[in-house]
């Protein structure tokens, strides 16, 4: 795709804020959110977790596992955020965010928000089975 920021950026080979590199994906620091923001990119131009290959797929959390341990350590906490919205940026890439001790967790806002705007679904354990029979089906005859 000609006309995607993140294409033209991975074309250009000139980022300097790479971390970690593979064939299929690129770990960058990015520092956006909060301090240690870093993100995973797909190199091939895809909108979704599920276009991913099984060798991309590999890559990319291959990547994802180092620079979170490399957070991990460098921020003395014991968790990494994983974030892939896409609704800015039509490229998969996903969002690495240590979780600071001194921080509010992402999860308040991000779920705070969501409720705000659309209130808490309470799915009663039928309607959970419900989709659980539908999206096995689903899986089933896609194979």
């Amino acid at each position: 795709m000609t006309d995607c920021s993140i294409c033209i950026k991975i074309k250009s080979e000139s980022m300097q804020n790479v971390i970690e590199e593979n064939k299929s994906a690129i770990g960058i620091a990015s520092g956006y959110f909060r301090e240690g923001h870093c993100s995973v990119i797909v190199k091939r131009h895809i909108k979704s977790i599920s276009e991913l290959s099984t060798d991309e797929y590999t890559d990319i959390f291959y990547i994802i596992k180092r620079i979170a341990k490399a957070l991990e350590y460098k921020y003395d906490t014991d968790k990494t955020y994983l974030i892939s919205i896409g609704d800015q940026v039509d490229h998969f890439h996903i969002h690495l965010i240590p979780k600071h001790k001194d921080k509010c967790s992402i999860g308040v806002y991000c779920f705070g928000k969501l409720f705000e705007a659309e209130g808490e679904q309470k799915p009663t354990l039928e309607e959970q089975v419900s989709l659980r029979d539908k999206l096995r089906n689903i899986i089933s005859s896609q194979q």
